[in-house]
């Protein structure tokens, strides 16, 4: 046991141990980093009550019967999952959480091992992926497997971008372009120019629409609550 803390100690990820009855008996400086609890606030607590974990779906995961724990408890494997949990100061994140059984000197009976990291931007890139299917029709079912948007919007069909988007004639041509799938050379081809110049219009877009990513662009871009043309 006092390897696993030793090797927990030096992880990057957060980490927490619990016993066989959800006492949490071990929290790594990096879960205090991540959550703000420090472990003096945390070890000796049942586990469901530091973490206050939420499904997906918004249902709560945590609990005293919870079933990854029993799984675990009898030496079960768990496969990662995501979660909805909060910081000591009240900020809600995502955390992805993998967890594992500790073998103990008695037989048949485990601790339960997790480690977490933070995952709250991925999750806001899944929602808008979910929402730029849902515009474009594409099943939200690939949209974890593809991204696979509506074909490029010909010229009449360009009123469908929002007249606020401050973006020049051709940079909202390089976004329909990016509506359709297409990649940096292909655009390039399409538009006749090189694809250096096709990667600068590309990050003006970005900043001009306040996104990160090419997805999270097109999603605010084609978000249903925008004003057409």
């Amino acid at each position: 046991m006092k390897q696993l803390m030793a090797m927990l100690d030096r992880a990057a990820d957060a980490a927490m141990v619990v016993d066989e009855r959800g006492t949490v008996i071990y929290w790594n400086r990096a879960a205090e980093r991540l959550l703000g609890f420090r472990a003096g606030e945390v070890v000796g607590r049942p586990c469901h009550e530091v973490l206050c974990g939420m499904m997906p779906s918004g249902q709560p995961l945590c609990s005293p019967t919870c079933a990854i724990g029993a799984q675990l408890a009898r030496g079960g494997p768990v496969r990662h999952f995501d979660m909805r949990t909060r910081t000591k100061a009240g900020r809600s994140l995502w955390i992805n959480v993998s967890s594992f059984p500790v073998p103990t000197r008695k037989r048949s009976r485990f601790l339960r091992a997790h480690l977490f990291r933070d995952v709250t931007t991925l999750a806001k890139v899944r929602r808008l992926v979910n929402e730029l299917h849902s515009v474009v029709s594409v099943p939200v079912e690939q949209a974890h497997h593809q991204f696979n948007p509506a074909p490029a919007l010909s010229q009449s069909e360009s009123a469908h971008l929002p007249s606020a988007l401050p973006l020049s004639k051709r940079e909202k041509d390089v976004l329909q372009h990016l509506a359709a799938g297409h990649t940096t050379k292909q655009i390039a081809d399409e538009l006749c120019i090189s694809t250096a110049t096709v990667r600068n219009h590309i990050q003006h877009i970005l900043a001009k629409l306040g996104a990160h990513t090419r997805l999270e662009a097109l999603a605010i871009a084609y978000h249903p609550g925008a004003s057409p043309t």
